[in-house]
């Protein structure tokens, strides 16, 4: 199987659509003998932050010279940015190779009561199996939905940390915030400790409720965890048994308060072990697609997959720390997101948005979601594609930049098309 070959057959699976539960998953792992017992997982879940999270999980760790996975949800430009080992996507030989060896594993299950494995239980696969052949001591393990039921649930966690909670997926997982959070909760596992980010009250009831029932010590931030900003812009962190300043690489004032979450986890889950080298992994973190910026024809494009209310708050919050004004947003959104809610919160920033089609099946078109923007009293243009609106980028006059948003999708859509015509 060829690496071509292999990203086809994974495709292949998407119809199945994306399912809640563990019993396929886990049998999954057990005909595929997915899960050696001496490796750890910091499981990280969250509404929002939770990929900035596991990127400084991941970079810290590897500075360390811990041996470590990585996965991310979703992935950007390639493929491969989901399933890592050090710093490095996995090759595209190993994808195959791999990809081939789980695939009559997986079709075997299409023949029982468990039916055939979704695409993204098979990429939580893939990772297993990837982290297992290269020795992998630690994983960062980013959650894919929810959590109680996403896929990656099946391991069991050196520490676990939710990072927040807000509204996104409700069809799926709630309409309320502490329906969201018992599914995020979810993550939590007897006996094993957890990181818990700041959240407003309701959610952290259900939360600590959860951690009560199961047996998980948490520590809190705000309360077990403190973190305080410097004038030199760098973090102070406390927990209940050390202290660290860092500087984390990852741009806005919210990623002070994700570090305190990733340091605090990497504590509990026994892989703090050269607080120098920590240091260098937050100072050295990345993740594509989170407030990245890139030069395209001298103008400045940032791209930034925010797609719910709160992440647009905290967008915007990064816009005026930047300094941002006058904007273009290119922008399309999937269906079963909240539009109403999230383009106020960015407007203030952008002067017009760009409304392009996302290339996924529940993509809102660009008219529906074009009229959704004006009767919240914004100006929109409307695109075909996103070839079209790139193009109408070289002739517009009178801004001050780009931004894309709306959807992770788009972000890696524009992304890599800037990238190859330069």
């Amino acid at each position: 199987m060829t690496y071509d070959q292999a990203v086809q057959y994974i495709a292949s699976l998407s119809p199945r659509g994306w399912r809640l539960g563990l019993d396929r998953m886990e049998e999954f792992a057990r005909r595929a003998s997915l899960l050696p017992s001496e490796q750890k997982f910091i499981h990280v879940a969250g509404t929002n932050g939770k990929g900035s999270t596991t990127a400084m999980i991941q970079s810290a760790l590897v500075e360390q010279g811990i041996s470590t996975g990585a996965f991310f949800s979703p992935y950007v430009v390639d493929p491969r940015e989901r399933i890592q080992v050090g710093r490095d996507y996995i090759s595209e030989s190993q994808l195959a190779e791999i990809t081939e060896s789980l695939k009559p594993i997986g079709e075997s299950l299409s023949e029982t009561e468990y039916g055939g494995v979704t695409e993204f239980e098979f990429k939580t696969a893939l990772g297993l199996e990837c982290w297992r052949r290269n020795g992998c001591e630690f994983v960062a393990l980013e959650v894919g939905l929810g959590g109680r039921l996403d896929a990656t649930n099946i391991i069991d966690p050196a520490c676990s940390a939710i990072v927040s909670i807000g509204l996104d997926h409700v069809s799926i997982l709630g309409n309320t915030v502490e329906e969201i959070a018992f599914e995020k909760a979810g993550v939590l596992k007897p006996g094993k400790p957890a990181v818990i980010g700041e959240m407003d009250p309701g959610p952290l009831r259900v939360i600590e409720k959860q951690a009560a029932e199961v047996g998980a010590d948490i520590w809190r931030v705000g309360i077990e965890v403190n973190y305080k900003v410097n004038p030199s812009g760098t973090v102070t962190i406390e927990t209940p048994t050390s202290r660290i300043e860092l500087e984390p690489s990852l741009f806005g004032a919210v990623q002070q308060h994700n570090a305190a979450v990733a340091y605090a986890a990497i504590e509990l889950g026994g892989a703090l072990r050269d607080p120098e080298a920590v240091q260098r992994g937050f100072a050295t973190a990345a993740i594509p697609g989170r407030y990245q910026r890139l030069e395209y024809r001298n103008s400045e494009w940032v791209f930034d997959g925010a797609h719910n209310p709160d992440s647009a708050k905290v967008l915007a919050a990064m816009l005026a720390q930047d300094g941002k004004r006058d904007l273009i947003c290119v922008t399309g959104m999937l269906q079963g997101h909240d539009p109403e809610q999230f383009y106020p919160r960015i407007a203030p920033f952008v002067k017009e948005f760009w409304v392009v089609p996302v290339d996924n099946p529940r993509s809102m078109t660009p008219n529906e979601l074009s009229i959704t923007i004006q009767k919240l009293g914004l100006q929109t243009s409307t695109f075909d594609s996103t070839v079209a609106a790139i193009k109408a980028a070289d002739h517009a006059e009178g801004t001050e930049g780009y931004l894309v948003s709306g959807s992770f999708y788009a972000v890696g859509e524009i992304m890599r098309l800037l990238r190859s015509a330069q």
